[in-house]
């Protein structure tokens, strides 16, 4: 707004171009700055704010942007402010409180005492009920306390033109049901991670009901959310789920049923580890996830992640991209890889990446897993975050039954200028073997296993070739 009002004073005919700027930007740390020199208290200087916020906002015509960081925000401003935005027909809104995870606005507020910087503004703004957003397409809320009032119903209820919404670490106080009707949302972004501030919980832990035909993306943080059943996001493309606390199993169902036609999914190990048939809730009463073409899974390799995954993998049967990064302990954990009875991996799913910086054996049980059950497997990409893996290691899977005609092994290390490819390894069979007959495995072919070429001073592996044959 100071430069704006500079620029009016280079020529007569921009004395008022401050009335007329479509893009509004207020920040309340630099007006604290520029109007302590005046001897303000810190509660004058609020007052004095919101009433050139107001006051800025009435004059002008309709406004396209409007962003507000204030830490003083109760939800009388609140309710004035969305007013006048809906009156100007504002289509951005950001308005971050600065609260964030640290402190709960809970007994935060604007002060109440009036002063000579209040008069006239009560004129211009009157409580009204909340007016609709015709314009609104982009709204993102931070830190923002929403308690028992209808701020929320009114806010969220009647937005026709909304297509990105973004609520972060917002104080939900006494709400236990939230309703979000966008007919045009796409986007939609929930960081439910409000702060723990003196006995009160301020994230949202009730019934989430979304009426959002068209939503394209969902990016979820926070506890499991309760979805409502009746939702139904026909069109989602991607989601990421990261679960931060384990609460109630029931509410995990409905989350997944919500999400069910999901194309593109980003999940925590806590969503992993829901899906373990030792859990609360049985994994086995999930509806499978048809639509779901790319999964990524953060992951470590514990013995509850890894049936957790398996669980996951047998409801998405049309699974063509998987990507696994492990956070996994450096000691060896106590899981085995073993054929799976039932359908197991997506027949197209035929490459798999693996991050990895941990234990060398759980990674080749791991790899071992998934040659002997991915049927339509032909590809596995390794990336180790660390040390170089050892390539004889490798030669201890010798003896697995490829449930597949072959499978190459690309093993690399990662580092700040890209992936170094390190050495490659190709596991085939052939011949023909009877269901139920033993088979055993001749080693054929262990090529260029140890060879190493020096280049700029550094180690690096030259290609290997690793062949198995079956024999009946």
């Amino acid at each position: 707004m100071n430069e704006v009002v500079k620029t009016g004073l280079l020529s007569r005919k921009w004395r008022y171009f401050w009335h007329s700027t479509p893009c509004l930007n207020f920040d309340f740390r630099d007006f604290w700055n520029q109007e302590r020199c005046l001897n303000l208290s810190y509660n004058e200087c609020v007052i004095k704010f919101w009433v050139f916020v107001k006051c800025a906002i009435v004059i002008r015509s309709p406004i396209c942007r409007l962003r507000l960081y204030c830490e003083a925000c109760d939800t009388i401003q609140l309710d004035s402010l969305l007013y006048l935005c809906a009156m100007k027909e504002v289509q951005e809104l950001d308005i971050f409180t600065g609260y964030g995870i640290l402190q709960c606005p809970i007994h935060c507020g604007v002060p109440t005492h009036v002063d000579a910087f209040t008069q006239g503004v009560d004129s211009l703004v009157e409580l009204q009920p909340l007016a609709s957003f015709s314009n609104l397409k982009t709204l993102n809320l931070v830190g923002v306390l929403f308690d028992g009032s209808d701020i929320a119903e009114n806010l969220f209820s009647d937005c026709g033109v909304l297509e990105t919404l973004s609520l972060e670490y917002c104080c939900f106080v006494t709400m236990d049901y939230l309703k979000i009707s966008a007919n045009k949302l796409r986007t939609l972004n929930f960081v439910n991670n409000g702060p723990y501030w003196w006995g009160y919980t301020c994230m949202f832990g009730g019934e989430l009901e979304l009426h959002t035909p068209n939503l394209v993306s969902f990016w979820y943080i926070g506890p499991v959310l309760h979805l409502s059943q009746s939702l139904d996001m026909l069109f989602l493309k991607n989601a990421s789920i990261e679960l931060r606390y384990q609460n109630t199993p029931a509410d995990f169902g409905a989350m997944v049923f919500g999400i069910r036609h999901v194309q593109e999914l980003t999940v925590s190990p806590n969503f992993v580890t829901y899906y373990c048939p030792g859990s609360k809730k049985i994994a086995g009463d999930f509806n499978p996830l048809d639509s779901l073409r790319s999964l990524k899974v953060y992951m470590e390799f514990e013995g509850d992640h890894m049936e957790g995954l398996i669980k996951l993998l047998q409801l998405s049967r049309n699974l063509e991209t998987l990507c696994i990064r492990l956070t996994e302990h450096p000691w060896k954990i106590n899981w085995e890889s073993r054929k799976i009875d039932v359908p197991m991996i997506s027949h197209k799913l035929k490459e798999i990446e693996i991050f990895t910086g941990g234990n060398l054996e759980n990674l080749l049980e791991l790899i071992r897993f998934f040659l002997e059950n991915g049927k339509s497997l032909e590809k596995i990409n390794i990336t180790q975050k660390e040390e170089t893996l050892d390539p004889k290691k490798f030669y201890t899977l010798h003896n697995v039954q490829l449930a597949c005609q072959s499978v190459s092994i690309s093993i690399g290390l990662a580092s700040a200028s890209g992936t170094i490819k390190m050495f490659d390894l190709l596991f085939w069979k052939c011949g023909s073997g009877t269901t139920g007959q033993s088979i055993e495995y001749d080693r054929i072919a262990w090529r260029n296993l140890v060879a190493r070429v020096e280049e700029d001073e550094k180690e690096v592996f030259a290609p290997v070739c690793v062949g198995f044959r079956r024999t009946s």
